[in-house]
């Protein structure tokens, strides 16, 4: 839990508003229109006030990984910083009760807990009725949400598990959409049944064969996001045939082996380099790496070709290229 602060609550600290601009550019982090994220402990004991929970080990420090992941955690912040600011309203006779709201799309998936592949959004969504605005930090629809469609989660009102699944399949990208789909079904979160129940239910029908075919190309025996950013990829090459979570019993590794994609027919393996694996560097022991470099080595001594495809290159248009020629080499030498 990060340490968040209203402008007010800075002010009440004894920070006017010229030290709250010199704090920005030190362990400060602007958020939202009066609502600030403290990013870290500094060497300023003037600032001690902002981070002394942190120091105190109360709340988190806001680490800045210099990747994707900062966006996401960043949105997260917003949206918790969002909901302090509407409790303190409500709780202020002074000021006017904040207007009804829902949180939905990837705000409502990230208060799920449910994978956003990438950043897609920095903007806080919420379904007000009748209301359709954007502002700089917020995103407001009018859509009609059911009570049957809403749920309650530490106070917070949003649309449920499975409505939220249509709702982002229907606004968004499918290696958006599918990831969160498959870590529902993967985790037993949902069904694909109640899904499609759900939907419908939904009194909006735009985009609803986007939103069908986000679930038929979900699949529960994914284990990542970026495998399922990986097999939305695979659709849209027209690559088939290649199946998830393979295991093969390697005796001489004394262990079993595990892929993440398989095409039998092609003797192919595929090989997925998640975020994680990109940018955390050089922090895997030794022995994990001398242990992957066996287990890919026994692979190809037994005749399979294989292919390994890092964060990076799920956007880009060359290794799905490679897959491509790969499977249709093996089928013409088949035939």
């Amino acid at each position: 839990m990060y340490k968040l602060l209203s402008t007010e609550e800075i002010v009440r600290l004894g920070f006017n508003h010229a030290d709250i601009r010199r704090a920005r550019a030190c362990c400060l982090r602007r958020l939202s229109r009066g609502m600030y994220l403290v990013s870290r402990v500094c060497e300023r004991d003037f600032h001690r006030p902002l981070w002394a929970s942190i120091d105190e080990r109360i709340h988190e420090v806001f680490i800045d990984h210099g990747d994707i992941r900062d966006e996401v955690n960043e949105l997260n912040a917003s949206l918790s910083g969002h909901f302090s600011q509407r409790a303190d309203q409500r709780t202020d006779d002074s000021k006017p009760d904040p207007p009804e709201e829902i949180y939905s799309h990837i705000s409502a998936a990230l208060i799920h807990g449910l994978p956003v592949a990438y950043p897609v959004t920095h903007q806080i969504e919420v379904v007000r009725p009748g209301v359709n605005r954007r502002f700089k930090s917020i995103h407001v629809r009018g859509n009609q949400i059911p009570q049957a469609h809403r749920a309650t989660i530490g106070g917070a009102e949003l649309t449920t598990l499975e409505r939220t699944l249509i709702d982002v399949a229907r606004s968004y990208n499918l290696d958006v959409s599918v990831p969160m789909i498959d870590d529902a079904l993967h985790r037993e979160l949902t069904s694909r049944e109640t899904i499609l129940t759900t939907l419908a239910q939904c009194l909006e029908k735009r985009n609803g064969s986007k939103v069908r075919l986000a679930i038929d190309l979900a699949d529960s025996r994914r284990e990542s996001p970026a495998e399922a950013v990986a097999a939305v990829r695979f659709y849209e090459h027209g690559i088939t045939g290649l199946e998830p979570q393979v295991t093969f019993h390697a005796d001489s590794l004394r262990r079993d082996i595990r892929v993440d994609f398989c095409h039998r027919r092609a003797r192919l393996i595929i090989e997925i380099d998640g975020i994680g694996k990109l940018y955390l560097g050089s922090g895997v022991p030794r022995q994990e790496l001398e242990a992957e470099r066996r287990r890919e080595q026994w692979l190809r001594d037994q005749g399979w070709q294989v292919i390994r495809i890092s964060w990076k290159e799920l956007f880009e248009e060359a290794k799905f290229h490679d897959i491509l020629f790969a499977i249709r080499r093996a089928q013409n030498a088949t035939a």
